[in-house]
Parts: structure tokens; C-alpha cells; sequence
């Protein structure tokens, strides 16, 4: 154990991040390896609830990280997520993934920076990339692969076989049939259920889920 805890850097201070904070904080077995530093935000006028202890330390656009410190993306938007997370990258910040009390099978990969909140299941010979968050209650088939900065929401199926490309949002209670391919950039509305395969930039809404609008990357 080390005498001096890492940091733990939280990107995002909204509503997602609070819920990553309370979720980190309520980890025991956290902080004998890290202790919550506090976030980073972009909105410099940005008032944290006083029950939190810890601060918003700066822009995540120019902040310098220091090796010592780790970073846990918690931004809902992908393309805002990735936005923010490029630059820390950029200059050397390391990231941590979280899977504590994660139901996660064998020879199923968790990429740098992915948040999976407990409760979540995952399959076997799964890939989840980089950067991903997958709420409360969200389970993962077998064999499916979910590319880098993807949001999933809370109590959404991913049926055997499905891939997700980068940057996807797939929110809450959405459903996605065996084998169907989500391209980059794709939004699935609340409570969908896909059975086609979704062109890349489609937002797509319904049961069965059909193309509402083709979305300017």
C-alpha cells in the first residue's frame, strides 16, 4: 500500500459526475489505492452541492496533469467525452477504469478510463473501449463489442453479437437485437428496440426502432 493515496480526478461536474463521485465514494475499498481529488469542469461559475468535500479544480481543456494523478471521464454527451478527455490525453494523463461489484465474465476486456456501474453484466469474450460508461442495471451479451466514449443507459439489453460503434449514445431501457452493428456516432432513443442494423450519425427512435434524422458529425 502506498503511504500517500493517488488522486482520483473526476472530467465533469454535472449530474453524471456527481452520481460517478457518490458511486467512488461509497467505495471502501477505494481508497486504500486512491482518495477523490475533486473534478474538472468547463463552467468556471459551476456551484458543487456543499455536502461534497471535494473541489472543481479547473478547465479539463488546459489543465496539466500530474503523472502521480489518475482521471475518470464522466461526461454523458460522447462527443463532449471525447472532446475533454483529448487534450488530458494529449498531455499525458493517465485514466482509471472502474468495475467494482460489476458482474463481468471471462475473456471479456474493459478498455482505459470505461466506467461500469455496479450492477452491470457483461458476458463472455465481450470488448467495451475505452472511455464507455454503462449505468445501473445495463446488461452485455456474449461476443459484443462497444467501441470508445459510448453511453449506456441504465437497464438497456445488448443482445449476443451486437456492435456498437464509437461515440454511441444508447439511452435508458433500449434494447438491441442479436447481431445488429450501431455505426459511429449513433443515437438510440429511450426505451428503442432495434432490430435493424443503424447507419453511422442516425438517431433512431421506436418499436421497432426507425431512422428519425441523419445527425452533421
Amino acid at each position: 500500500m502506498r503511504a500517500t493515496p493517488l488522486k482520483l480526478i473526476i472530467i465533469g461536474a454535472g449530474g453524471l459526475g456527481r452520481i460517478v463521485y457518490d458511486v467512488l465514494a461509497r467505495d471502501a475499498a477505494l481508497f486504500g489505492q486512491f482518495r477523490l481529488g475533486g473534478f474538472l469542469d468547463t463552467r468556471a461559475d459551476l456551484v458543487l452541492p456543499p455536502e461534497l468535500d471535494v473541489p472543481v479544480l479547473g478547465n479539463p481543456l488546459t489543465w496539466q496533469p500530474n503523472p502521480e494523478d489518475r482521471y475518470i471521464p464522466a461526461v454523458g454527451n460522447p462527443h463532449w467525452r471525447n472532446r475533454l478527455i483529448a487534450p488530458l490525453a494529449a498531455r499525458g494523463a493517465r485514466f482509471f477504469s472502474y468495475t467494482s461489484a460489476v458482474s463481468i465474465a471471462s475473456r471479456t476486456h474493459v478498455g482505459q478510463g470505461s466506467f461500469l456501474t455496479p450492477g452491470c453484466v457483461v458476458s463472455t469474450d465481450c470488448r467495451i473501449g475505452a472511455f464507455a460508461y454503462l449505468d445501473t442495471g445495463v446488461i452485455v451479451g456474449h461476443d459484443v463489442e462497444i467501441g470508445e466514449h459510448c453511453m449506456i443507459g441504465a437497464m438497456s439489453f445488448l443482445a449476443g453479437g451486437v456492435r456498437i460503434g464509437n461515440g454511441v449514445a444508447i439511452h435508458p431501457r433500449a434494447v438491441i437485437a442479436k447481431n445488429i452493428h450501431v455505426g459511429d456516432g449513433a443515437t438510440i432513443g429511450i426505451g428503442s428496440v432495434v432490430v435493424k442494423d443503424v447507419p453511422p450519425n442516425a438517431t433512431v427512435f421506436g418499436n421497432p426502432a426507425r431512422v428519425i434524422s441523419i445527425n452533421t458529425p
